[in-house]
């Protein structure tokens, strides 16, 4: 699902609550991810928890979530920061 490889990415230390982060997804589609929370696990991972929608060209919006990633995928994942 997620390409695993290195890539740019937002630096996981930017990564805020009320954060506005997005990606491409090709095509049309562009993601859009709003942090909710960023939290540790029972073993001390950082989670972030976020609201996402998926955007078309011709304005129409998906909403989904909230969903969790670790930080680390969700920094990586999320590589365009627009503010918080």
């Amino acid at each position: 699902m997620w390409n695993m490889k290195a890539r740019k990415g937002s630096s996981t230390e930017s990564v805020r609550t009320g954060g506005v982060y997005r990606v491409a997804c090709g095509g049309n589609l562009v993601e859009t991810a709003t942090v909710l929370a960023v939290d540790d696990d029972s073993f001390g991972i950082p989670h972030v928890r976020y609201q996402v929608s998926i955007g078309r060209s011709d304005n129409h919006v998906f909403e989904k979530g909230p969903r969790v990633l670790a930080l680390s995928c969700f920094a990586e994942h999320y590589n365009l920061a627009l503010g918080s």
